[in-house]
């Protein structure tokens, strides 16, 4: 569990000072009742074109105008994995959502773990390009906040406090290596200071929220209701949990909201707020393809999408292999079991760099892929993240401690989830955290723990990602990019069935 006294001391003398400092004088009563009505959007992960499963940048365009029509006290914001997923946003290093962002008309953002992928200094290049600010009250370079922690706007008279918290999952769940002298605070804590900072300055509290509710967090927005109850509304993400599975969980009195994943819905949140500034009530609600058929996309939006999207299909249609197998890679399947795809993308490593022992990364792999050709573009959908392959020595009494770490959070579902190839094991869930794991076999043999085996993983996990701490500073070897070696091992393949799936040395 995170520790909740870190900050302490500091919380103590802000509440002290408050005490004695006095807040702001009362507000006035309002006119009658105000209707607030906050859009929002969350994992996102690239997928921003529109199809049947995905409601897009255009529709969501149109669908905020709707709603600012209807109401003028009306705001969109994220929460967080935007700027990285798809080629379409990967191709220029986040900018193409930026300036879409920009145009749709985001007032705020927090960020998500991906967010970080192409490093530290390019987040700060696209906070820059932002029209909308960026808010984290937990992210924090040489002890000095990145973003500003919230920020306070005025709707139809009510006061809003907008703060966003970051995950603290980031520090492994991005790249270690690109986020050096990054840190990121308890959430909690964090909170708990803004809500001391802010007592007699707001009518309403929303959190953006990169926490999600998996049981595999420390903290999940569910406990920060529970911690800090001021906070009335929780934009939340990370999870890629829907709004029902949120209220199955949440047993709070604040209201936690998420639209899933992969564009598959905006959300809105309607909060009125009586003449005397208090909540009356609070509803939330997704906007699907599904559920709103007759939505249409923004002309505007969409032209400029079809003009980058364009630019992009020469290249993104090629084949590079065939399947004659459904090759599976669901969030829920990869996170918790080895697949074929894992399978098939372990081997590929073992492949292009003759090792002796592979692992790829649940998280790593982020779609299926169907029987029939295989192009580019599906391929860097599966692995967009762009990490590169490294190898590295580890002695046989090492292995046990990889392992562990990748079934540690059985049976919750964890991207550390380890894919092998070369290598086998013995899996007991039913012990606790690290001693699940026994009967480690190297190429079919038992393994020998004085013996150097050559190990090839992502340098994500080489520099600590996914909590991969005994992997760092083990990298002795470079390899192209995850994609590329994918991309060379089905061209070697040809045609990958069940039989020729596995690697024979």
């Amino acid at each position: 569990m995170l520790k909740r006294v870190g900050k302490f001391a500091v919380l103590v003398a802000a509440i002290f000072t408050l005490a004695f400092t006095g807040t702001l004088s009362a507000q006035a009563n309002l006119p009658g009742d105000v209707t607030l009505t906050f859009a929002h959007t969350n994992d996102m992960h690239g997928r921003i074109v529109e199809s049947k499963d995905v409601i897009g940048f255009p529709r969501i365009y149109t669908a905020v105008q709707d709603l600012k029509a209807k109401n003028p006290n009306t705001i969109l914001v994220d929460v967080g994995d935007t700027f990285h997923g798809l080629p379409v946003v990967n191709i220029d290093k986040g900018e193409t959502a930026v300036k879409l962002m920009n145009e749709l008309g985001y007032s705020y953002m927090t960020t998500g773990n991906h967010d970080y992928n192409y490093g530290f200094d390019r987040l700060m290049e696209l906070s820059k390009m932002a029209k909308f600010e960026i808010l984290a009250a937990n992210v924090y370079k040489d002890g000095q906040r990145v973003f500003p922690a919230y920020d306070i706007r005025d709707m139809g008279g009510v006061r809003v406090a907008f703060f966003g918290l970051a995950t603290p999952e980031t520090a492994y769940k991005t790249d270690p290596k690109g986020i050096e002298g990054v840190t990121f605070g308890d959430p909690i804590v964090e909170a708990k200071l803004v809500v001391a900072e802010l007592t007699g300055k707001y009518d309403v509290l929303v959190c953006l929220s990169h926490l999600g509710i998996d049981d595999s967090s420390d903290p999940t927005s569910i406990t920060l209701a529970k911690f800090v109850p001021q906070i009335d509304i929780i934009l939340d993400g990370h999870s890629h949990s829907t709004l029902a599975d949120i209220q199955k969980k949440n047993t709070t009195d604040t209201l936690i909201t998420s639209t899933g994943s992969y564009g598959s819905g905006l959300g809105v949140v309607d909060v009125v707020v009586g003449p005397d500034r208090k909540i009356i009530s609070k509803t939330a609600r997704t906007i699907t393809p599904q559920n709103s058929p007759d939505l249409k996309g923004d002309p505007k939006i969409a032209a400029m999408l079809d003009s980058l999207t364009k630019a992009q299909d020469a290249v993104l249609a090629q084949v590079v292999g065939k399947t004659a197998v459904a090759l599976e890679g669901k969030r829920e399947i990869v996170r918790t079991q080895q697949s074929n795809l894992g399978t098939l993308i372990a081997n590929g490593m073992l492949y292009v760099t003759g090792a002796d022992i592979a692992l790829m990364n649940g998280g790593g792999i982020r779609d299926s892929i169907p029987a029939g050709d295989i192009t580019m573009k599906q391929i860097y959908t599966v692995m967009p993240f762009g990490n590169y392959i490294q190898t590295g020595k580890l002695k046989g009494s090492e292995l046990k401690a990889v392992l562990e770490n990748g079934v540690g959070k059985l049976p919750a579902p964890d991207g550390r989830y380890p894919h092998l190839a070369g290598w086998t094991f013995t899996l007991d869930v039913t012990k606790p955290a690290g001693e699940r794991v026994s009967n480690i076999m190297v190429n079919g043999q038992p393994v020998d723990p004085d013996k150097d085996y050559v190990f090839t993983t992502l340098n994500f996990e080489f520099n600590g990602g996914d909590d991969y701490r005994m992997l760092i500073g083990k990298a002795q070897n470079d390899f192209p990019s995850d994609a590329e070696v994918f991309i060379a091992y089905l061209k070697h393949i040809g045609t990958v069935t069940n039989d020729n799936m596995v690697l024979t040395k």
